[in-house]
């Protein structure tokens, strides 16, 4: 695989510690990682090519062992799998962690709230927004 692509690329969820881990693995010196965390290439701008997507790994050197992207929603992309082995092969090792579901769907209310998306209860949330935590379906 080229030293230009990721062979580390965490793929979600949502709410589940994606951003603490960009943060910690960005100060790593043997370890290169997107400067911007959520590229969406393998689900939103796919089409914008392979040489886009190199494009933000061309600052990683020799001495980084680990070339790394995080991304919360590879793993709700089911496209993703496939467009991954197309352009980064069988090498890369994928990462996931999960959250217990209705800590999550907290979460990811309070940030509905706080960003001015939602104002409702987390009942209503739950009931009319049930979209909003497809993520938590894991449990």
């Amino acid at each position: 695989m080229s030293q230009s692509l990721p062979n580390f690329v965490y793929i979600g969820p949502s709410k589940a510690g994606s951003t603490w881990l960009h943060e910690v693995l960005i100060t790593h010196p043997q370890i290169f990682m997107t400067e911007a965390k959520d590229l969406y290439f393998f689900d939103r701008f796919f089409d914008r090519g392979t040489d886009w997507y190199a494009s933000h790994f061309g600052q990683a050197r020799p001495e980084h062992r680990v070339i790394g992207e995080v991304c919360q929603e590879y793993l709700s992309c089911p496209d993703a799998p496939a467009r991954m082995h197309m352009v980064l092969g069988a090498e890369p090792r994928l990462m996931v962690t999960l959250r217990d579901p209705v800590a999550r769907a907290f979460s990811g209310y309070l940030y509905m709230r706080k960003h001015n998306v939602f104002d409702g209860t987390f009942r209503q949330a739950l009931e009319t927004r049930s979209g909003m935590f497809d993520h938590s379906a894991h449990a």
